[in-house]
């Protein structure tokens, strides 16, 4: 396990490549074919320190030397009769395999490596499919078709390791396969497609802690983490997931990430088998995707690192590929069972480090770790037609924008004018858009066909353009319309601990006109529009919600969103006062049903659930299996408009013509201010009379 860690620790930043590709991270040191098929797989270090493998085959078990893994060589092979299953696990120097052909439970001593020291023990069931050994020496059998129970019989293997003895049952229901830790059972109800956590800490009498649906109803595996905070789980189902599940309030087990793997895809999907959990990493035998490894070190945002594909010749869902993965053997090497191409011997590769995006001007084929020197060159102005959100390198002479495929003409308007001073305009465009004018220092002073002056007292110039829609706004819905009920027992309210909401991202400005939510609690929420670390609040309204559990109620919101990634939630404080807990009583949809993500192109992108309980800061949680609160949101986008060139319109004040002038045939005798006082200059922003030779007296008002 040392071994295997210090070599996946450089894999963290590790991006997918692409599908042609048959490995990542993950090179073959050995190969043993059989020339039968194979099914599950374990491992196991004799008293010398040497590594085997325990080979479950179509007709027996095979035991293997690893310890060259290069070279492996099987030691013995023991009989048994054909079946498609075997499952195998260790417990000291003793080797336990089930099957579902009726053989019983075949228990072999490792120490004799004649393989001639075993017994198959018949006394409780013929046939069952799973077995699981805790680290206190229980079996746990799954499955049994004919036995006292198809749940799990629990044997007691201190005593006499080659004939236990029974310690208690489960019967609940048929558990097809599960994991013990501590005194708590993870169990997979494939066919009530749950898991379920058992307390066995009595073995005479199994009590259920708690359940909840994965995420395809079809619970094939399960794995808790170190710290028993996380189970992981597998639905061995084609285009199904790895799921990571919070088990720390048993009874209120949240789903918060789903994976599937790297060749998961469109057309061809995948089934999941088994996966283990190995420190912070899961290894996952998927089938035809052969082997993977994913970093779970943050289970709210699972990432897969390293595959090899076991099976090329195999794609898509079939039940062929991989069946088993085992991690555990101190040297850090990974065993996997290929139905057809027999036992591997895997590990993970040095890193090579360089540029690992295809889409980087200096992309490295041979590199297999990113170290952070990817070079994109592109247009980085989102305002963009063709902006890369991916770009780091700006290069915005690519930029294309939507008014590059347009041409708008400017106004048709007279663009010179001779004037006398104080004389006021009426200056008229012609256009088919609207119009703005400006001053000549850009700023609009009037918008529409006419523009009437102040009186010009000096030389002056305005620019006039026009601004045509080329593109109409648009009212859209978007995001689940109604909240749908699974039926299970959290598909309306999740537990009280959690606030919840949207990831979404904003491709371009748009209105959030309003959302709908469902509560059978009336009171007073504040829905927030925050920062996608939780760090800022943009937007943000206090609404007193009334009852609405069945049809929902609309809440107007009318939120200018610019471009970013964003989450809408409700305010955890105002919930914990009003409601006793972090929880605003909204409804959500869960139990498969969200089917993010949520798209108008190039618009808007609902992509995630998001909950937090808060226990540790802002620490949220993300997961597409959880839609909350917000439904049937109404978004509109604006007009968008290209304008015209400006045009230039000078206006000429006469040179003659001033205040101390008349333009009539009237001789101007003085100019006097309001005291009476002749003036010879005149100063902006005040009030003068003129007195004429013939007694007439006029009022003039100087403006600039």
């Amino acid at each position: 396990m040392k071994n295997f860690t210090q070599l996946i620790i450089f894999l963290l930043l590790i991006p997918i490549l692409s599908i042609s590709q048959a490995s990542l991270n993950m090179v073959q040191i050995g190969n043993l074919s059989y020339n039968q098929d194979l099914n599950d797989i374990w491992g196991y270090v004799d008293h010398d320190g040497n590594e085997h493998a325990l080979v479950g085959c179509a007709n027996g078990f095979s035991y293997v030397d690893i310890s060259n893994p290069s070279n492996p060589e099987e030691v013995f092979f023991i009989s048994g009769s054909n079946s498609v299953w075997r499952d195998l696990k260790t417990w000291n120097n003793y080797a336990y395999v089930t099957t579902e052909a009726a053989d019983g439970l075949l228990i072999v001593d490792l120490d004799d490596l004649s393989g001639q020291t075993y017994t198959y023990w018949t006394d409780q069931f013929m046939r069952a499919h799973n077995i699981y050994i805790d680290e206190n020496g229980f079996a746990y059998i799954f499955g049994s078709q004919d036995g006292p129970t198809d749940g799990a019989i629990i044997l007691d293997l201190n005593t006499d390791p080659m004939n236990p003895s029974v310690a208690g049952l489960f019967d609940a229901y048929y558990l097809h396969d599960g994991m013990v830790r501590g005194d708590t059972l993870w169990g997979a109800a494939v066919y009530e497609g749950v898991l379920t956590a058992v307390d066995v800490s009595d073995k005479a009498n199994p009590v259920i802690l708690g359940s909840t649906p994965t995420s395809c109803n079809f619970t094939h595996n399960a794995w808790v983490s170190d710290d028993g905070n996380y189970v992981f789980t597998t639905d061995e189902q084609s285009d199904c997931n790895i799921g990571a599940y919070d088990v720390s309030n048993i009874s209120d087990i949240q789903q918060i990430d789903l994976i599937q793997s790297w060749n998961n895809e469109n057309g061809f999907p995948v089934i999941p088998h088994n996966t283990h959990v190995l420190g912070n990493y899961l290894v996952t035998s998927y089938y035809t995707s052969g082997v993977t490894v994913i970093d779970a070190s943050d289970p709210f945002n699972m990432v897969e690192i390293a595959y090899y594909d076991t099976s090329p010749d195999y794609e898509g869902g079939e039940f062929e590929g991989c069946w088993g993965a085992y991690p555990f053997l101190p040297s850090g090497l990974i065993l996997a069972s290929d139905q057809q191409t027999g036992l591997h011997i895997l590990e993970i590769a040095e890193p090579i480090y360089g540029c690992t995006n295809e889409n980087a001007s200096n992309y490295n084929p041979d590199a297999n770790t990113d170290d952070g020197s990817c070079l994109i060159v592109g247009c980085t102005d989102p305002t963009a037609e063709n902006f890369d959100a991916e770009a780091n390198v700006e290069n915005n002479d690519l930029c294309i924008y939507l008014c590059d495929q347009y041409i708008i003409y400017p106004p048709n308007v007279q663009t010179e004018w001779v004037v006398d001073y104080g004389d006021v305009l009426n200056i008229e465009a012609e256009a088919d858009g609207d119009v703005f004018w400006m001053d000549d220092n850009q700023n609009i002073i009037n918008n529409g066909l006419v523009y009437v002056t102040d009186p010009i007292i000096e030389n002056t110039t305005f620019f006039v353009y026009q601004e045509q829609v080329v593109s109409q706004g648009m009212t859209q819905n978007i995001g689940e319309v109604n909240h749908v009920c699974d039926g299970g027992p959290y598909c309306d309210y999740s537990g009280t601990v959690y606030n919840g909401g949207l990831r979404f991202q904003a491709l371009e400005e748009f209105t959030l006109n309003s959302v709908k939510v469902y509560t059978g609690t009336s009171g007073e929420r504040t829905i927030q529009l925050m920062s996608p670390n939780l760090d800022n609040v943009f937007e943000s309204v206090t609404i007193n919600v009334p009852e609405s559990e069945e049809n929902g109620v609309i809440i107007d919101l009318n939120w200018t969103i610019p471009y970013g990634e964003y989450i809408i939630t409700t305010d955890a404080d105002l919930n914990n006062s009003n409601f006793g807990d972090n929880n605003p009583l909204f409804k959500r949809t869960t139990g498969g049903l969200p089917t993010f993500p949520y798209i108008i192109d190039d618009v808007v992108s609902i992509n995630e659930g998001y909950f937090n309980d808060y226990e540790n800061g802002d620490n949220p949680g993300f997961s597409p299996a959880y839609y909350y609160y917000f439904y049937d949101w109404e978004i509109g986008t604006p007009d968008e408009a290209c304008t015209s060139p400006s045009v230039e319109v000078n206006i000429t004040v006469h040179q003659n013509s001033n205040i101390l002038e008349d333009s009539s045939n009237k001789i101007v005798l003085g100019v006097f201010d309001l005291f009476g006082r002749k003036v010879n200059s005149l100063q902006d922003n005040q009030i003068y009379f003129k007195l004429f030779e013939n007694g007439e007296v006029s009022k003039e008002y100087i403006i600039k």
